[in-house]
């Protein structure tokens, strides 16, 4: 089938006539062989009732050619349904071409048969059945317009033929007009087809094209959501990714009972480093900073973020207070470790809750323990816990 705007289409179905998908549709519904069946079954009642008016022989040798037409039919569309996707699509419409005339030869001798052995009366209904099939074989295969002429002609010529022998002559430009309208309706037929897969591939690539541009633009969101949750001088989360990852964790943590422990690190001196080694460097001893942090996070459910300036926060779900003090003992070692221009020591407040109270102020908590730790001198681990301890012990002195 030509996809162009003429609309044209072969006399046979080929491969290039239609996408995959279409190309099987068609097929499909080609080799369908329920609408010959009943086709076959309205010939038959034709037969019986001109086996009853006595012409017995004409009428058992129409019966013996509806049977081979209609076994003939079933057994080419068994044969296409067993090959399967795999069928070669040439060889399927060759053979639906050869079934197609090869049935109608039979069809047009069993109704020249009926019409010459029948009376007057059953020669109308002939007449009319035979009408019936070429019209069902015009709106049946009407992508296949060679087979389907094939079938036409076959039928309106032998049916023609009877009438003229019983010297009917009127008949003969009667039928070819008959033919004629017949070819119009399935070039008609055809092209109205053409457009209507024309059009489903043409709203195919529009989906197409739809899904692609709703992909990219979901990818563009998320680059842009995770711009706007992201530190632009760390790559690593912001205090907004911060605060929600808090609140999620926050509902899990209340919800199952699981510890959450958060780890507020603060870079000791870091206005002194600045000056003296220059906003340049402070920058990159964030940087790396944060790649430090990362590497001691470690799995995805934990998160780093630049709580601000050179604050930073490292949150850890079902985390307790000793395995949170292992990581921030690893954070404080992994920088005191560097030397050079980048030395540097950094003190960290470990708060760990459980449950709605303490989840609330874990912030708060976390908080005192980072400023109980630069109190106490800087370059430590201090939770809350040991922070409230010191400000109790202070109060009684």
């Amino acid at each position: 089938m030509n996809t162009s705007p003429t609309s044209r289409f072969p006399l046979l179905l080929r491969p290039d006539s239609s996408d995959a998908r279409q190309t099987r549709e068609l097929l499909d519904e080609l080799f369908d062989y329920r609408p010959y069946l009943m086709a076959s079954a309205a010939m038959g009642l034709v037969v019986i009732q001109v086996f009853l008016s006595g012409a017995q022989r004409e009428a058992v040798l129409g019966a013996l050619l509806v049977v081979v037409s209609a076994i003939m039919r079933i057994a080419v569309a068994r044969r296409y349904t067993a090959m399967g996707a795999q069928a070669d699509i040439r060889r399927c419409t060759t053979h639906f071409a050869v079934m197609c005339v090869a049935v109608a030869i039979l069809w047009g001798i069993t109704g020249a048969l009926l019409y010459h052995a029948a009376d007057d009366n059953m020669r109308l209904v002939v007449l009319a059945l035979g009408c019936v099939l070429v019209q069902a074989v015009t709106f049946r295969t009407y992508m296949a317009p060679g087979p389907t002429m094939g079938q036409v002609v076959i039928l309106i010529a032998f049916h023609t033929a009877a009438m003229v022998l019983d010297g009917l002559y009127v008949v003969v430009p009667i039928c070819l007009l008959y033919t004629a309208f017949q070819g119009m309706c399935i070039v008609a037929l055809g092209r109205v087809r053409v457009r209507q897969m024309n059009a489903e591939r043409e709203t195919l690539r529009l989906l197409g094209e739809l899904q692609r541009t709703n992909a990219e633009l979901t990818r563009a969101n998320l680059r842009l959501a995770d711009s706007a949750m992201s530190d632009a001088l760390t790559g690593i989360g912001n205090r907004r990714r911060f605060e929600e990852a808090l609140a999620l964790m926050s509902a899990a943590a209340s919800w199952n009972g699981h510890p959450l422990s958060l780890l507020l690190i603060d870079v000791d001196h870091f206005k002194r480093f600045n000056d003296e080694h220059g906003h340049l460097a402070g920058d990159e001893a964030l940087r790396r900073l944060a790649d430090q942090l990362k590497a001691v996070a470690l799995t995805p459910d934990r998160v780093v973020a630049r709580f601000g300036g050179e604050e930073f926060a490292l949150l850890m779900p079902n985390t307790d207070e000793d395995g949170a003090r292992d990581a921030a003992e690893l954070v404080r070692r992994m920088v005191g470790e560097q030397s050079g221009a980048f030395a540097l020591t950094v003190s960290i407040g470990i708060a760990t809750a459980r449950g709605d109270a303490e989840i609330a102020q874990i912030v708060a908590a976390a908080d005192r323990a980072l400023y109980a730790a630069k109190r106490s001198g800087r370059d430590r681990v201090v939770s809350s816990r040991e922070a409230d301890q010191q400000d109790s012990g202070r109060v009684d002195a």
